[in-house]
């Protein structure tokens, strides 16, 4: 069940920084301020410039101003480029439509939809079956108990399923259509953590991750996405992860389980683009959360995370997210928060610079956080 996470502490230098990055990264506000310095009313321009003319203009003033617009025509390109690539990108993630073609969705109270969600006990799956509820049937699959206030809502079912048992796995989906029709909507969510080094990892832990992590996406994704080509509608939710843009020293098996996750999201697309007949009507989405609490992080690595200044957001930001992009019927590939969009890219970054930013080459505090550097950053025992 998500938590609410303590408050962080107040940096007001950080907001400040986030703030003059972020206006130095928006070209509205650098395009509206390049406009006025160059086109603007006098009177106006001579309001924004007039605290500076004792400072900063003072000397070379005009020359000053000169190289000020010039970095703000910069800027404001570049800024413009990055939003038509966003764009792009998300018209390309959409399979190239604004829409979406096949047979429409129906959600709402009459519940005819049928949504599967890995997981469903606690952390992100929680949340989901809750906000989906009062908009179609949900299956839960989740090898832990189901909790009481879940079963209590209506045209929710709980079956006890251990993932990594394929042929069970298998078994459990045929009883599924028989009993209550084909999904139309499958959100991989399972998933757990270990957070020690390959050398402190079993080969038995390993396997199982992997299992929980991404083969078990593969035989569902098996067993349900035909039934979602016949019906020319399917949605098909992959919970990755910001770990499957970066290889965490102490995470190194979760990190290849979910970029493993990333690539079989793309893969199915390209493959429903591509190969299966009626697949244009298949949304994919890819999932990647940063820090949040759920039953991946247990209570003494969250404690240990919030000594180091990283407070885990709640479950429901994630889970949010997911059902509204499946009810709008959208594919794309959603960053939790926004602010970690940036950081998908940390893979194009230089090696030189990859390794200074994440602490490889000088000496590093101490007091910086690691996962398996000792027993309160360990995931499990």
């Amino acid at each position: 069940m998500a938590q609410t996470p303590a408050k962080a502490p107040v940096r007001p230098l950080s907001g400040i920084f986030k703030g003059v990055k972020y206006a130095v990264n928006e070209p509205f506000i650098t395009g509206a301020l390049l406009y006025i310095l160059t086109r603007g009313p006098a009177d106006i321009r001579g309001r924004i410039l007039g605290p500076f003319r004792t400072n900063l203009l003072s000397k070379n003033g005009t020359q000053r101003l000169a190289k000020l617009i010039t970095a703000l025509k910069w800027l404001t390109a570049i800024g413009v480029a990055k939003r038509i690539n966003l764009g792009l990108n998300r018209l390309a993630l959409n399979n190239w439509t604004f829409g979406r073609p096949g047979a429409p969705f129906e959600f709402g109270p009459s519940k005819r939809e049928l949504v599967v969600i890995t997981g469903g006990s606690s952390g992100f799956g929680y949340e989901m079956v809750k906000l989906f509820a009062n908009k179609a049937r949900v299956i839960v699959l989740d090898v832990s108990p189901f909790p009481d206030e879940l079963a209590r809502l209506s045209d929710v079912y709980f079956y006890r399923c251990d993932v990594t048992d394929t042929p069970a796995v298998v078994n459990l989906c045929d009883e599924i259509r028989k009993t209550h029709g084909n999904p139309s909507v499958l959100i991989n969510n399972a998933g757990i953590g270990i957070g020690k080094t390959v050398l402190e990892t079993s080969n038995e832990q390993c396997e199982k991750l992997f299992q929980v992590n991404l083969i078990s996406h593969f035989v569902l994704i098996r067993e349900f996405l035909p039934d979602m080509l016949k019906m020319k509608k399917g949605h098909i939710v992959t919970i990755a992860s910001m770990a499957s843009f970066h290889a965490a020293p102490g995470l190194l098996d979760y990190c290849c389980s979910k970029v493993g996750a990333l690539y079989l999201n793309d893969g199915i697309r390209a493959e429903c683009l591509t190969r299966y007949p009626g697949g244009e009507g298949i949304c994919t989405t890819s999932v990647h959360p940063s820090w949040h609490q759920t039953g991946i992080l247990n209570s003494t690595v969250t404690k240990t995370l919030q000594k180091h200044g990283i407070v885990p957001d709640p479950a429901i930001n994630v889970s949010k997210l997911v059902v509204d992009q499946v009810l709008a019927a959208r594919s794309g590939r959603l960053h939790v928060p926004l602010s970690e969009e940036s950081k998908s890219g940390i893979r194009y970054w230089p090696m030189w610079y990859q390794d200074m930013m994440m602490g490889y080459v000088f000496p590093k505090s101490k007091k910086g956080f690691e996962f398996g550097k000792d027993k309160d950053s360990k995931l499990s025992e």
